[in-house]
């Protein structure tokens, strides 16, 4: 099946508020369903959570929007800009992440 990368990068105002409330909505969500193969935060150097990205496993473009579309993060607003990619795995594999 196709992979998507997703990134997005939180608003610089008001983001780690919103992200804090609406972060357990959006693992239950991404945990629920088993498009997403693995994915995360990533982070200032001050650790603190500044953007997300997960590589999602789709039947297609459509689908993988559509899935990135209903989001709790997304749905929230939390995000200043994001993208959606195709995307292919070359170096490794999932059994070794």
């Amino acid at each position: 099946m196709p992979l998507f990368m997703f990134i997005a990068f939180d608003k610089k105002v008001g983001g780690a508020a919103l992200r804090a409330v609406t972060r357990p909505h959006h693992v239950e969500y991404t945990k629920s369903n088993g498009k997403v193969k693995f994915g995360g935060p990533f982070t200032a150097s001050d650790d603190s959570m500044i953007g997300s990205f997960s590589i999602i496993e789709a039947t297609d473009y459509d689908e993988a929007q559509a899935y990135v579309k209903n989001d709790p993060y997304v749905l929230a607003g939390l995000f200043e800009r994001q993208e959606l990619h195709p995307w292919k795995l070359s170096i490794n594999s999932f059994e070794k992440v």
